[in-house]
């Protein structure tokens, strides 16, 4: 019994004698360098191809930063600590909008630019006349547009492409969970009762800036 106490002091006291052990970074803090910057003319086929890069990248809930390399980077990280973003966070970097509820204007951020935004899934399910996104009247394939959003509370998914599929689901950009990560997927949200039309306010003409609008025709009666 004396040895074993005898031993287990010598123990602690060559463990109180190492230096401390630095703590690990996390994912995010090694490599979400990335910036921001004002944006005025966001276009639906930017934001598709922006939300492309995230495909097959990892989740985090309250996360929102990710390379493009096409895998998980750190499968299993505690909440916001590692690669990917979660459904509203992929949502509102893909919109560019602002990090405050209700502020004007558009913001690009950068992958590696670590920013989940201020907006939840409730947010995009129930809209209110100061945010930068709206309810849709429904969700009929003749009203929706790719790059709008299918919301309930819980969990909002981006349409990627306008048409859904002749088994009655549309290709989607969301971030689906810890076990999907973010990504392309097939869903049938769009007939779910729960799931509301979203679109974002102020998209930029994909043809800009070289739109060719005709000219009204004014009619001069004699």
């Amino acid at each position: 019994m004396k040895r074993g106490v005898t031993l287990m002091a010598f123990v602690v006291g060559v463990l109180l004698a190492l230096p401390p052990t630095p703590a690990r970074a996390s994912w995010t803090g090694a490599n979400c360098t990335g910036t921001h910057v004002d944006d005025h003319y966001v276009k639906r086929s930017e934001a598709q191809s922006y939300s492309a890069a995230a495909d097959m990248e990892g989740y985090e809930w309250g996360g929102g930063c990710w390379n493009n390399n096409n895998r998980d980077d750190t499968p299993g990280a505690p909440d916001s600590s590692g690669e990917g973003a979660d459904c509203s966070g992929l949502t509102f970097k893909t919109w560019e909008m602002e990090n405050a509820m209700g502020k004007s204007g558009w913001e690009y951020w950068e992958r590696l630019y670590n920013v989940h935004g201020p907006y939840t899934t409730y947010d995009f399910h129930s809209p209110v006349g100061s945010d930068p996104f709206y309810k849709l009247p429904d969700k009929k394939v003749s009203t929706t547009i790719y790059m709008d959003a299918f919301g309930k509370d819980g969990h909002v998914a981006m349409l990627y492409v306008d048409q859904g599929s002749p088994v009655g689901t549309d290709l989607m950009i969301e971030a689906l969970g810890d076990a999907y990560g973010m990504g392309k997927f097939y869903e049938g949200y769009r007939d779910q009762s729960e799931y509301v039309g979203v679109r974002r306010e102020g998209w930029t003409d994909d043809c800009w800036p070289n739109c060719t609008h005709a000219s009204p025709v004014v009619v001069v009666m004699p």
